[in-house]
């Protein structure tokens, strides 16, 4: 897999492979440590998610700035939603691993344009549970979906308005994880 170090961790979910900036100032709240991940059609559609997927924040996925100062929370595909940056950590983490995001309250997550990682975490189901048609593809743009994971879709009801990044090399069969160099 491309930028994985080894095969022991592989649903790591980001790897950073080039990093412009990082943010540790943003704090979680309640919200990232407890949404469900599993719950909806569209996410028990979704093949990057299971039934084992962690509750909270995923690393991977995009946040926003929280309406209490000083926090973030998941994107949405809102018109409102303005990307911040894409989650480095789980939030709660898996049983026997740190949960360094629970002890420190603090999200750490991406930003900067020209930053690239890998990421095996992005939509594979739109709103209704149907496979996604729009297949990634280098040179794609990557907007927010609903759930705060890449999508190739945009405009609001499935996709958000703003490019979070663009695809770098496509996921396949293979190989699950995406290249994605951010614009945010």
């Amino acid at each position: 897999m491309i930028g994985e170090a080894s095969g022991l961790a592989p649903d790591r979910g980001l790897n950073i492979l080039y990093r412009v900036s990082m943010n540790t100032l943003m704090n979680l709240t309640d919200t990232d440590l407890t949404q469900n991940n599993y719950s909806t059609g569209q996410q028990t559609n979704n093949t990057r998610l299971s039934a084992n997927t962690p509750k909270g924040l995923l690393a991977g996925s995009i946040v926003k700035a929280g309406t209490v100062a000083g926090t973030v929370l998941a994107c949405t595909a809102a018109a409102a939603d303005y990307p911040l940056g894409v989650v480095i950590n789980n939030a709660v983490g898996y049983p026997f691993e740190s949960s360094s995001g629970v002890a420190s309250g603090k999200c750490p997550y991406l930003h900067g344009s020209g930053t690239v990682f890998t990421t095996d975490l992005y939509e594979t189901a739109i709103i209704g549970g149907a496979v996604l048609t729009t297949p990634y593809a280098a040179g794609l743009p990557l907007y927010c979906s609903p759930n705060g994971l890449l999508t190739t879709l945009t405009g609001g009801t499935e996709g958000g308005n703003f490019v979070v990044g663009i695809c770098l090399i496509a996921p396949s069969a293979s190989d699950p994880f995406m290249v994605v160099q951010m614009r945010i």
